[in-house]
C-alpha cells in the first residue's frame, strides 16, 4: 500500500532560503572556444546584469511597441559611463533590492522536484517557464489588482540547480517582515498569480525571441538543446543559454567536468569509454 505524500508549504524564509546566486560567466568550463559561448558572454555583459525599475517599464514598453512581431529589446544600460562609474552604479541598484524577493523559472518547473528547486504545487507548475515571462506576469499582477510592484529583472543571474535556463526576477513583497501591499499577502500568494498567468500563457518555441539581448543574434530557426542523459533541462530556452551556444560547448563542458569528478564522467557521455577503459585497466593488471 503506497503512502499519500502532502505538500505544504510556509511563509517561512528559513524554510526555502533563496540559493546562492550565479552568474554566467561562473560557467568558464563551457567557454572553452572562440565563437561559440564566450564571445556571446563577452557580447551579453554589454546588456545590463540588473534592469532597474525604470529601465523594467521600458522593456515593457517596448514590448508593446513591438507587438506586431512580438519582440521586445532589452534597455541597454547608461551609455558614456566609465567601467568604473558602471560598476559603482550596478553596486547601488543591487544594494537597493536586496530585500526584494528572488524568484527564478525553475520553481515553477514542473519538470522538477522541490529537492530539485520547484517551489510551488505540482498542479501549479508549467514546462519550460522563463524569466522573462515571470516579467511579463508580474506586469499583469500589478496592473490587474493596481498594485505598483517593485520589479527587477537580471537576465544573466541563474539558479545553481537550473544552470541552463538564466534569468532572475526580483520583486518587493515584504519589508521589515511586513506585506508592501495588502492585496499580495506572501511570496506565496504571489507565486500562485505567477502561476496562473504562466498556464495560461504556455512557453512556445518563438517565445525565448520576445527577450533580445544586444550581441546575441536571433535564429531563424531555434533548435532544442541536446540534453545528455542524467541532467534535466528545458526544451525551450533563453537565446543567451549556455546550452544553446554550440560550437561544441556540451562536450568541452562534460568532458571538464568528468575530469573534476575524477575521470568519471556524467551517464550518457562518455560512460562507455570510460567503462571499457577501466576494464583494460583491469585486464593489464591481473596480466601482470
Amino acid at each position: 500500500m503506497s503512502n499519500p505524500r502532502i505538500e505544504e508549504v510556509l511563509d517561512d524564509d528559513e524554510v526555502a532560503d533563496d540559493p546562492e546566486e550565479m552568474d554566467l560567466d561562473a560557467f568558464d568550463f563551457a567557454r572553452p572556444q572562440q565563437g561559440s559561448l564566450g564571445q556571446q558572454a563577452d557580447a551579453i555583459t554589454e546588456a545590463p546584469s540588473q534592469m532597474t525599475p525604470n529601465m523594467m517599464q521600458a522593456l515593457l514598453q517596448g514590448q508593446q511597441q513591438h507587438a506586431s512581431s512580438g519582440q521586445t529589446s532589452v534597455p541597454q544600460a547608461p551609455r558614456g559611463m566609465s567601467a568604473q562609474d558602471r560598476e559603482r552604479y550596478q553596486r547601488e541598484q543591487q544594494e537597493k533590492s536586496k530585500a526584494y524577493q528572488c524568484i527564478y523559472p525553475v520553481y515553477f518547473d514542473s519538470t522538477r522536484s522541490r529537492e530539485e528547486g520547484r517551489r510551488v504545487p505540482k498542479v501549479d507548475a508549467v514546462p519550460n517557464p522563463l524569466a522573462r515571462e515571470i516579467v511579463e506576469a508580474l506586469s499583469q499582477i500589478g496592473q490587474k489588482h493596481n498594485v505598483p510592484l517593485q520589479i527587477v529583472f537580471e537576465p544573466t543571474k541563474t539558479h545553481p540547480k537550473d544552470w541552463a535556463n538564466p534569468g532572475r526576477v526580483k520583486v518587493l513583497v515584504k519589508e521589515n517582515g511586513t506585506a508592501v501591499n495588502a492585496k499580495i499577502h506572501n511570496k506565496y500568494h504571489l507565486y500562485k498569480m505567477i502561476s496562473e498567468y504562466l498556464k495560461s500563457h504556455p512557453t512556445t518555441k518563438e517565445t525565448p525571441k520576445r527577450l533580445q539581448i544586444q550581441g546575441v543574434p536571433v535564429p531563424k530557426e531555434i533548435t532544442a538543446p541536446a540534453i545528455p542523459r542524467g541532467f534535466k533541462i528545458g526544451t525551450i530556452l533563453p537565446l543567451h543559454s549556455p546550452a544553446l551556444s554550440g560550437g561544441g560547448v556540451f562536450e568541452n563542458m562534460f568532458k571538464d567536468m568528468a575530469q573534476m569528478m575524477g575521470g568519471q564522467a556524467p551517464g550518457g557521455f562518455g560512460g562507455e569509454e570510460a567503462s571499457s577503459t577501466n576494464q583494460k585497466k583491469a585486464r593489464d593488471k591481473r596480466k601482470k
